[in-house]
């Protein structure tokens, strides 16, 4: 399935949509907990542990709602069956992104390029899914690597799509501010955006993955 059939799916529409509309509602709560928080013994585990969960769990919501057709594929075994084969895969898939979440940053060069931050989430929790995937069809020697080309589009497309994202929400942010006499729109606006900005580019790894299925 190409990638703009994926984007246009209903089922990457609506996982889109409810990733946009949870944290549209969410982050102004988030916020008032921070300020709330601000300067106490509280605020470190808010900014370092909780809402990294948070994050990692609105992620792993994403993935599971664009299943099967994230991967490129319209017939596959229901999300319930594959999660079910074992209690513990979505404790596995939010716990891997909450890592994924703490450790980027720590990561030498890449790390302070907040660009790559949910694309590395993504794409994490794709390839554990899809692990899982190949395995319950007996699919042996799947492979992870994408090439060094679809790498180096990945990268590109993670650059310029968050940038993207972030001058549209600031601009259209703005505009909100004015008309409706609010603050800060642009900077929910822009977590909504991103994810589906920046959609290209994981769909570019999880529809890899996808082609080695029969």
């Amino acid at each position: 399935m190409p990638i703009i059939h994926i984007v246009f799916s209903t089922e990457f529409i609506f996982a889109t949509g409810a990733y946009a509309i949870i944290i549209m509602l969410a982050l102004p709560t988030f916020e008032k907990v921070r300020r709330y928080l601000d300067h106490s013994l509280l605020q470190w585990p808010w900014d370092n542990i909780t809402m990294p969960l948070l994050r990692a769990s609105l992620m792993v919501m994403f993935i599971l709602l664009a299943y099967p057709v994230i991967f490129g594929l319209t017939d596959a075994p229901a999300i319930s069956e594959l999660l079910n084969a074992k209690e513990t895969r979505v404790n596995y898939l939010i716990n891997l992104l909450f890592l994924v979440t703490l450790l980027f940053p720590l990561i030498p060069l890449l790390g302070k390029w907040e660009e790559f931050i949910l694309p590395a989430q993504a794409i994490s929790a794709c390839a554990m899914l899809f692990s899982w995937l190949a395995t319950d069809l007996g699919k042996q020697d799947i492979q992870y690597w994408p090439g060094l080309y679809t790498v180096t589009l990945i990268v590109v497309l993670a650059l310029v799509t968050h940038r993207l994202a972030l001058a549209v929400s600031y601009y259209l942010g703005d505009a909100i501010d004015e008309k409706l006499n609010v603050k800060d729109a642009g900077e929910l606006l822009s977590r909504a955006l991103v994810l589906f900005m920046q959609s290209p580019a994981i769909l570019l790894f999880s529809s890899a993955l996808g082609r080695q299925l029969p």
